[in-house]
């Protein structure tokens, strides 16, 4: 079922963390009453603020403690209850890693993680805080559904997807308030079908996350220098869509705010394995090292995340592999 137009503009200014609990969970929780959130004192960051006033007896802050979080989780869960776990990103995926896979995987419990923060988005914060390991480390989870959405708008679609999961869910948020916006118009959301944003067969995008609104602006100016790209929004990780693979495509492409070493595109390496010999891939993100701490920005620009640094790459690529 298609979801009604929204208004972009302010769910864009609650960014994915504020339209996603704010708007997105209000709405689910006045539909349902099995829904119980667990956040790792970050009620305020996430924007849960209202919804802890709306549903005082639904809500457990259980302080910095993850782990505990995860236990507490799964007894809910084992008791018939759906509890939406909500942390830092590095601390859901990383701290709390054992408990994760043991009581959401190995238990199948039927729980929602929500990472806040994720990506290089917490800034000066540091490496310690930075998440670009966790979609690797929940990918390696069996059972776990991972998905990255786009926007504020995809958020809220992915966490009502969620809900209505069987077995556990990690869902990544990695935009702050004013987050731009991709999705103006409603399209029919689903769980491990990527989204086709733009048509085209020299070089296929296949971006997830933050990186989906770079991916638009890339393929744009591709489009100046002649090249065409297909855009994907891969916004499920695991399982991946392998249908969504262009094989008439010259180059395909990865862009993602997560290390190169087993996210997205260590993902559609191994489709690209099993369904076509071709297109080649090159794969963007974060290379095998720590960055130097600063501004959003200046991170992009070391991890070589911006426009004109992946347009660049593109065309390096295309250059130095030109067919015979």
């Amino acid at each position: 079922m298609e979801t009604e137009k929204p208004n972009t503009k302010l769910l864009s200014m609650l960014g994915m963390a504020g339209s996603m609990f704010g708007v997105g969970l209000m709405s689910l929780a006045a539909e349902r009453d099995d829904i119980i959130v667990l956040s790792a004192d970050m009620s305020t960051p996430a924007g849960l603020d209202k919804f802890k006033a709306s549903y005082p007896d639904r809500f457990i802050n259980v302080g910095i403690a993850e782990q505990n979080m995860i236990g507490i989780a799964a007894g809910l869960a084992d008791e018939g209850y759906v509890p939406v776990c909500v942390a830092q990103a590095c601390f859901i995926s990383m701290r709390a890693f054992e408990q994760v896979r043991q009581f959401a995987g190995y238990m199948n419990g039927r729980i929602i993680l929500v990472g806040i923060g994720a990506g290089l988005s917490l800034q000066y914060m540091g490496n310690t805080h930075f998440a670009i390991e966790d979609m690797a480390l929940m990918r390696t989870i069996p059972g776990m559904t991972v998905v990255s959405p786009c926007d504020a708008y995809e958020a809220i679609m992915t966490l009502t997807a969620a809900i209505s999961s069987p077995g556990p869910v990690y869902i990544r948020l990695n935009a702050g308030l004013g987050s731009p916006v991709v999705y103006n118009e409603p399209y029919k959301f689903i769980i491990g079908k990527a989204h086709q944003l733009m048509d085209g067969d020299d070089v296929q995008i296949i971006a997830t996350g933050s990186m989906v609104h770079v991916a638009l602006q890339v393929a744009d100016d591709l489009s100046a220098r002649g090249v065409n790209a297909n855009v994907v929004n891969m916004h499920t990780i695991k399982p991946i869509d392998d249908s969504i693979v262009n094989c008439r495509a010259r180059l395909a492409v990865t862009i993602e705010e997560h290390s190169v070493i087993g996210g997205l595109g260590s993902a559609m390496a191994e489709v690209l394995i099993n369904t076509c010999p071709q297109p080649r891939l090159l794969t963007i993100g974060v290379d095998d090292r720590f960055l130097q701490v600063g501004s959003y920005n200046y991170l992009l620009e070391q991890a070589g995340l911006t426009v004109e640094q992946i347009v660049r790459t593109i065309m390096k690529e295309l250059t130095d592999n030109k067919p015979d």
